[in-house]
């Protein structure tokens, strides 16, 4: 086979389940795309996957990163690319895992990080303006500075528009200092599976998986996290900030398991949102995980046939 292949989905889809086992039936290794598995001591509320299932398959990316630590896109995708190329060297096929949207469609190439990173005086700036004006009068920004650049952006799409005002904004800066853009990085050749659940099921399977959480030292865990790093971006993560609440009495165990509930479940919503967008991507129903796999390893198959 030639290229990666990307499963994604909503948390608690089943994504490193069905990951392990495609990876067993085509000679595969896995590469994490959760912004939130990246961090080390953090594998309870993030959901990492255990010893048990590393010992089966390799997996890159992983509790790697101190907590303490910020973690760009931009270095994700440098750290990606340089792991799926010695995943290929080895024969073997990289499956690009995870569900952090903004990773997979800068590795993708998707959403291109073919420009200088925004400092926070611009981000301030930008967030200070979109409370300000509303999303259209930010695309007409867009369409002004960078016409190109607004044709691909969705009107109504405020995120998108605020990252691309960004990313054109920081490149101007740049250019007026005397720097060079850097270079268009080369687009990954890979095919893109998105996991699809029902509902009512997901939400089932996030309350599950949240009371797992707390149940198996969720709390312990968050304590552990602030005691080395207590500014950690990581410990706004969801759980975290409700663990938190609990230690320092501003929340009941019960109101932080429910907060965590409902947190995850609306985080899974805007999920499904991003990966919608996603124009070239496989859907597979993912209720059976058995027939979801099945249908995976066809795919790649067909798809990530040598060219």
């Amino acid at each position: 086979m030639s290229g990666a292949l990307i499963i994604c989905g909503p948390t608690s889809s089943g994504k490193s389940e069905i990951a392990l086992a495609v990876a067993r039936e085509l000679g595969g290794e896995i590469v994490n795309a959760d912004s939130r598995q990246i961090y080390r001591g953090m594998s309870i509320g993030t959901g990492s996957p255990p010893p048990s299932a590393r010992e089966r398959v390799a997996h890159h990316l992983y509790d790697f990163v101190d907590p303490a630590q910020r973690y760009s896109a931009a270095r994700y995708v440098h750290d990606a690319d340089a792991i799926i190329q010695e995943i290929e060297s080895r024969g073997r096929v990289p499956i690009v895992v995870g569900g952090t949207g903004f990773y997979i469609e800068a590795l993708a190439g998707t959403m291109p990080l073919d420009r200088p990173p925004g400092d926070d005086h611009m981000r301030a700036r930008l967030r200070a303006e979109a409370h300000i004006h509303t999303t259209e009068v930010l695309w007409q920004w867009l369409a002004a500075i960078a016409p190109a650049r607004a044709a691909q952006t969705k009107r109504g799409d405020s995120y998108r528009i605020l990252r691309a005002l960004e990313g054109v904004l920081s490149a101007r800066t740049e250019r007026s200092d005397g720097g060079a853009s850097p270079a268009r990085r080369a687009q990954l050749r890979c095919e893109i599976v998105v996991l699809r659940i029902a509902p009512g099921i997901l939400r089932e399977r996030i309350e599950q998986r949240v009371r797992g959480m707390f149940e198996h030292g969720l709390i312990a865990e968050a304590a552990a996290v602030r005691a080395h790093a207590p500014d950690a971006p990581a410990l706004s993560g969801l759980g975290y900030a409700e663990a938190l609440a609990y230690l320092d009495g501003r929340a009941t165990q019960l109101e932080a398991l429910a907060s965590t509930i409902h947190r995850t479940q609306r985080y899974a919503k805007r999920q499904q949102t991003w990966f919608r967008r996603i124009v070239r991507a496989h859907v597979v129903d993912a209720e059976d995980a058995h027939a979801a796999t099945r249908a995976i390893v066809a795919l790649a198959r067909e798809k990530l046939a040598p060219a």
